[in-house]
């Protein structure tokens, strides 16, 4: 995790019971043993659909070399703690042909870096993704939700987006490559101010709504100019 991240979260304590942190946390698990011929879209499609049973499938990576577009042969999902039991269930289990090796693979472990290391996201590949997010209060005011989104993802994000019709209880926070995303999930179930902040989805690849795009490495807080640039609206939430 980024240095000025793990300083964000430092003295952090998690909110309620021990069922509630497990239910708000995040479990990482590796996958291997699928058909590495396949497109990146398919073996993600078909992980969805193995671990379907499993509860929430918040994530599936699939890492590819930045210069073939070859799946790695460990990809990644991403579930909530509570069904992190059933996922491992599956080890063993066929897909598509191919017998599954699955196991746990916690945060803190990084013993499939240097495999990983040839799939890191070149600049034409950090695309932007975006997170479905909750457990902030909706009777906070915009700017009040806005800080507390920034302090709990900042640097891993761009900016929030929240929908038209007031203040709910999701938010949907655009973060700029695969790096930022881990970060955010890792970051999940964290008590901020009180508030359980948690990563519920990561949305499929696709442009930001609002047409807007903020360089995370260059951005420029526009807190002043903010209602004038987007024509008067007070849904949006820049975290910069």
């Amino acid at each position: 995790m980024h240095e000025s991240a793990i300083k964000g979260v430092e003295g952090l304590e998690l909110n309620g019971c021990d069922a509630e942190i497990r239910e708000s946390r995040i479990s990482r698990i590796v996958v291997e043993g699928y058909d590495t011929s396949l497109p990146r879209e398919d073996v993600e499609k078909a992980l969805r659909n193995h671990f379907a049973s499993c509860g929430n499938i918040i994530h599936v990576y699939v890492p590819i070399n930045d210069e073939s577009d070859i799946p790695n042969r460990f990809s990644f999902i991403y579930v909530n703690g509570e069904d992190e039991e059933k996922a491992l269930r599956l080890n063993g289990s066929d897909m598509g042909g191919g017998i599954l090796q699955i196991y746990a693979y916690p945060f803190h472990e990084n013993y499939l870096d240097d495999v990983l290391a040839t799939m890191k996201e070149g600049p034409g590949h950090r695309l932007q993704r975006t997170l479905e997010v909750t457990g902030y209060d909706p009777s906070l005011s915009m700017d009040d939700v806005e800080s507390k989104m920034c302090k709990h993802f900042s640097p891993a994000s761009a900016f929030a987006y929240r929908t038209c019709g007031g203040l709910k209880s999701t938010a949907l926070v655009y973060v700029i490559g695969e790096d930022a995303v881990q970060m955010a999930l890792e970051l999940s179930g964290r008590s901020v101010d009180g508030m359980n902040i948690v990563v519920t989805q990561v949305l499929p690849r696709k442009p930001i709504k609002c047409g807007y795009y903020t360089n995370p490495c260059t951005r420029i807080r526009l807190r002043s100019k903010k209602r004038s640039l987007l024509g008067g609206r007070e849904d949006m939430l820049f975290c910069v």
